[in-house]
């Protein structure tokens, strides 16, 4: 019997989903527009074996559709309801994390139009939800949504006033959703990754202020043993090494593949780098961890002409991981040396697509693309696993 049933939109490889089956939810749907992330979901949580887990995946393939409700083509729930053979009332659960790019500071330039987000994918997932009314709805999205240097911004609290305001027909009591909506860091509850996202979760009908995120397992100095330390950079890459799981000592443009007394991992492959590349993260490692630790030295030359007269700005570019700390966070380009500070503690290369997935909580046997730029894609878009876990064990449906 497991805890409740589920629908994903806005799906992309199934992190989130992934993270509820652990919990012990049944999915039954899951929608997304990209093709490689819908291969992906559909290699690893509909065509592989999840007995391992509590909960399980229902249906044979993720529906391809565009979940804009503005434009023509768009699907509305009860196309999801076909694809899957729902009924209304059948889903105990909507998760989901609309792509967040009009949330970004540097995007964030235009008027806040009245009575609606400028983001259609924000207002598109609040009218698909409005289309079912689930007991439950988890919503993930970048910190940016939530937070401003005057607090609660504009997106948050039209999310919140759209959800609290939302009854379902003959409600007499027109309850709406209790919301608790706040900036979450993913290392905090066991992610090996200083990942700050806006975790949403909506209740149907309960009190106000009752709803309540789950407590943090992890703190970077516990002062007792309530909480763990947080894991790190080692704790995951090291035992991966250590277990002959993964090779560490890559050659350039290798994968593990046929390798003598390795497992067969063609997602475990190293970028083939270009020879001022790695003569650019040699300097910076003998100075330093930052392109900024090149300024003053004979190898000042390396630094880019993009970050000359930066100041102190901009300094996760070309920057080394450290063993001892959380990775940073994890973007979609997560796997290349200009993208942050993605560079191998201990190698001189950026880190393969498989030590990614585990700093994203993935499993090892968690399949990825076979094109470079939609592995680190589909990495780097994903809701970690754990963390997605962590809440849905949260979410009680009584």
């Amino acid at each position: 019997m497991t805890r409740g049933t589920v629908v994903d939109l806005f799906c992309g490889a199934g992190g989130a989903s992934l993270g509820f089956v652990q919990a012990g939810y049944t999915v039954v749907g899951a929608v997304d527009i990209d093709d490689e992330a819908l291969r992906t979901y559909k290699r690893n949580l509909c065509d592989n074996e999840l007995s391992e887990y509590a909960g399980e995946v229902v249906f044979e393939s993720p529906l391809k559709g565009n979940l804009n409700q503005n434009d023509e083509d768009s699907i509305d729930f009860e196309e999801i309801r076909r694809e899957f053979d729902l009924r209304p009332g059948d889903v105990d659960i909507i998760i989901g994390c609309p792509p967040c790019q009009n949330f970004s500071k540097l995007r964030d330039t235009k008027p806040w139009p009245k009575d609606k987000p400028k983001d259609d994918l924000l207002q598109s997932y609040v009218n698909l939800i409005r289309q079912e009314k689930p007991d439950a709805v988890f919503f993930e999205n970048v910190e940016g949504i939530t937070n401003n240097e005057d607090g609660e911004t504009d997106y948050s609290q039209w999310f919140k006033d759209q959800m609290r305001s939302m009854t379902r027909k003959n409600d007499s009591k027109k309850s709406g959703y209790e919301v608790e909506m706040d900036v979450v860091n993913a290392a905090n509850y066991g992610v090996p990754q200083r990942r700050r996202r806006t975790i949403g979760i909506c209740i149907y009908g309960v009190p106000d202020d009752s709803v309540e995120f789950p407590p943090e397992t992890h703190t970077k100095k516990p002062q007792n043993e309530s909480k763990k330390e947080w894991l790190t950079v080692a704790d995951v890459l090291k035992n991966a090494y250590e277990k002959r799981q993964l090779k560490q000592d890559l050659d350039y443009g290798q994968k593990q593949t046929r390798l003598e007394g390795y497992p067969e991992d063609p997602s475990h492959r190293v970028r083939r780098h270009r020879k001022n590349t790695i003569d650019t993260m040699r300097a910076i490692r003998k100075h330093g961890g930052s392109w900024m630790d090149l300024r003053g030295t004979e190898d000042e030359e390396y630094i880019r002409d993009c970050h000359q007269g930066l100041g102190n700005q901009a300094t996760s570019p070309y920057g080394i991981m450290k063993w001892d700390s959380p990775a940073p966070t994890l973007t979609t380009r997560c796997t290349s040396f200009s993208a942050g500070r993605y560079t191998h503690p201990e190698e001189n290369r950026a880190i393969t697509f498989r030590e990614a997935a585990l700093l994203m909580t993935f499993p090892l046997d968690f399949e990825l693309p076979d094109k470079n730029g939609a592995a680190e894609r589909v990495v780097g878009n994903a809701v970690p696993p754990k963390l997605a876990k962590h809440f849905a064990d949260n979410i009680s449906l009584d």
